[in-house]
This record gives structure tokens, C-alpha cells and sequence, in this order.
């Protein structure tokens, strides 16, 4: 008799360990899943660059200089304006009298994006600055906006200041970061040329611009991690605004 009820007992605690064991498996493969649904983790990433100084003026090129596609797209109520090369710089000339946004992306650089830049200028306009927008993020579609799903770098910079921001999803708000004005307004002559960069690291975020060096940290930079970089260009009035205009984009995914 104690026997059977010593084998009953075990059998229960067995079954009682087996249960907690399926329990952890079970968890551990959903949490592992959401991390990798959240937060690519590629092990080599790519470098992607596309140098347009030297190009001749005409139609934006498809693709990075390595050969890379890139991704390109306009506001849709502007049909009459296209990404083009104008005086080797990566440009689009709007002519709505509302929002106006330009989008060069790149593919997946097969890892989260580790940092990104661009060499710009502003050209002159007879109404309110424009902007220039690094954006990192979870996917690309072929139709406006590019820019899909979560979002943890929205970087905006204007001639006078600049914001970071994020969002869940495409349907989410952008939270902002943080914000700031430049020392020194930018030039909008068409002529001086700028340098903006972002060095990405898990959770926290370099921003170099000129006369400006932060670092900001933010869970979700790292959380909402993604391996398509966008380069934009924005205009809150596009018949009138100041116009951003690349020379040099570029975005690496990690390497670890």
C-alpha cells in the first residue's frame, strides 16, 4: 500500500514538473518570437552608400552605388515632381502649396541599423524652412509612405532645429524623443554643406550635427529596432518652403 501511494505521488509530482517544464518552453518561444518580431537580429549586416556629386543631372538613380535598390517615392497629390539629380545633389523640386515629402530607401541591410548619415545643403525658397528626415525602420512598401511598421528613429532636422522621435506602428503616434535648436542657424543658400550622422547602439543614440553632439537613451531605440534606412525630404509648404538636397547618403547595418 505505501508503495502504490508513493508511486502515485510520484507519478503526480512528475507530471506536476513536466507541466512546468512545458510551461517555460512554451514561454520562452513566445517571448522569443515577439524579440524577433520586435527586434531583428541579423549577425552581418551591409553598408549601403550612394555618392551623387559626381552624377549627371537627370532622373534620381534606382539603386546605391554598390548596386544596392533603392526605393523611391513622392507625395502622390504631386505628380509633377520626382526625386532627380540637380547639380550633383539628390533633390525634388514640389509644387503643391500643402505637404510635400521625397523618400530614397534602402533595402534590408540584413541587420539592425547601426548608423546612418548624409552630406545636405538647403536651397533657398521664399517661405518656411524644409527638412531633411533620417528614418529607421521595420519595413519598406512600394506605395506612400514608404516607411512601415514600427519606427525607432524619426530624425528631423530643419535650419534652425531638430527632433527624434519614435512609434509603435504605422498606426501609432510619434512620441518625441527629444528636441532642440541648432547654436547657429543653417544656411539655406544652396551652397554650404552640412553633415548629419547617427550612431545607433542598443538603447542609446549619438546625434552629431553641426555644432550639436547628444546622446540620448530610450528603451524603445532598441526595442523597436529595424534594418531599412529612408532618407526624406520635407516641406510643410512645397511651392515655397526651402528645398533639402542630398550629396551623400549612407547606412550601416551592425556587424556583430
Amino acid at each position: 500500500m505505501t508503495t502504490l501511494k508513493t508511486g502515485r505521488r510520484d507519478g503526480t509530482v512528475v507530471q506536476i514538473v513536466f507541466a512546468l517544464m512545458l510551461a517555460v518552453i512554451v514561454g520562452a518561444a513566445l517571448w522569443w518570437g515577439f524579440l524577433r518580431q520586435n527586434a531583428p537580429m541579423g549577425a552581418q549586416g551591409i553598408r549601403v552608400q550612394a555618392d551623387f556629386t559626381a552624377m549627371p543631372d537627370g532622373p534620381a538613380p534606382d539603386h546605391f552605388d554598390g548596386g544596392q535598390p533603392a526605393t523611391m517615392l513622392v507625395s502622390p497629390d504631386d505628380r509633377g515632381d520626382h526625386l532627380r539629380i540637380q547639380h550633383g545633389r539628390l533633390s525634388y523640386q514640389p509644387t503643391t502649396q500643402g505637404t510635400a515629402a521625397a523618400f530614397f530607401s534602402s533595402p534590408d541591410l540584413g541587420s539592425s541599423v547601426g548608423g546612418m548619415g548624409a552630406r545636405f545643403v538647403f536651397r533657398p525658397g521664399s517661405g518656411t524652412p524644409g527638412a531633411i528626415v533620417l528614418t529607421v525602420s521595420r519595413g519598406i512598401k512600394k506605395s506612400f509612405p514608404p516607411v512601415t511598421g514600427s519606427v525607432p528613429i524619426h530624425f528631423v532636422v530643419t535650419p534652425i532645429n531638430w527632433y527624434i522621435s519614435v512609434a509603435r506602428g504605422d498606426n501609432t503616434p510619434q512620441d518625441v524623443v527629444a528636441a532642440d535648436s541648432l547654436p547657429q542657424p543653417l544656411r539655406e543658400d544652396g551652397q554650404t554643406v552640412y553633415e548629419a550622422h547617427l550612431t545607433i547602439d542598443g538603447a542609446q543614440v549619438t546625434v552629431d550635427l553641426p555644432g550639436t553632439h547628444r546622446i540620448l537613451t530610450d528603451p524603445r531605440f532598441s526595442e523597436w529596432q529595424g534594418s531599412f534606412a529612408t532618407f526624406e525630404l520635407f516641406s510643410n509648404h512645397g511651392a515655397t518652403d526651402s528645398i533639402g538636397a542630398f550629396d551623400e547618403i549612407w547606412a550601416t547595418g551592425h556587424r556583430d
